[in-house]
């Protein structure tokens, strides 16, 4: 059985969940601000973290990615279409904060690829639009939807690298996956998939 923990961390208020099995076992799926919250969670909790997770690049979903790396020996996973955007300060937006944040990931993943921890499989789709090498995961009855798919909405395309015409072949993708998930978004409320496929103007 998968559970999952939400925390809403960072300036941005960006949605970071921790998913775990009934053996303890951990992933994190996007990281901002300090990271402590989510640490405390893991440490009550008695977690075993053995994989970081990226839906895309952008600075307010990877802050506190490379402390909880050190913190805790796992790989960073990504789309590897991400790479420059993880890498350039002016493509994650970082430098936005007047910093100059960059990051590599341990382990890249591309459409099809199934990331296993413990008794979870997270499947991989590439979602590009908000950025060119974004990502969702589905998790049993869960897709992990980052900045591509919001409540009534999607995310924004006027970033670098991002694209309103593939943003909707990504939403269209979406659309037509089989049953019905528990959108877990980047920002803001949580959804159903099925919620998006009937109100939402841009799945339509």
């Amino acid at each position: 059985m998968v559970e999952v923990k939400q925390f809403i961390l960072g300036e941005m208020g960006t949605n970071c969940y921790l998913f775990y099995d009934e053996g303890r076992h951990c992933a994190i799926v996007d990281c901002d601000g300090d990271g402590s919250e989510m640490q405390e969670f893991i440490n009550q909790q008695q977690l075993k973290v053995e994989a970081i997770l990226l839906t895309h690049g952008h600075f307010d979903h990877t802050g506190a990615v490379q402390k909880l790396r050190e913190t805790y020996h796992c790989p960073v996973y990504a789309g590897e279409k991400e790479q420059a955007v993880l890498a350039d300060p002016k493509l994650n937006l970082s430098i936005m904060l007047g910093e100059e944040r960059s990051l590599h990931a341990d382990r890249w993943v591309k459409e099809g690829d199934c990331i296993t921890v413990g008794s979870m499989q997270f499947h991989v789709l590439e979602t590009p639009g908000h950025t060119e090498g974004s990502v969702c995961y589905q998790v049993d009855s869960y897709l992990v939807a980052g900045d591509t798919l919001f409540y009534s909405s999607c995310g924004r395309v006027d970033f670098p690298t991002g694209d309103m015409n593939t943003m909707r072949q990504s939403l269209r993708k979406l659309a037509a996956l089989e049953g019905d998930y528990r959108v877990l978004p980047g920002h803001e409320r949580t959804t159903t998939l099925q919620r998006e496929r009937d109100f939402n103007p841009y799945m339509q």
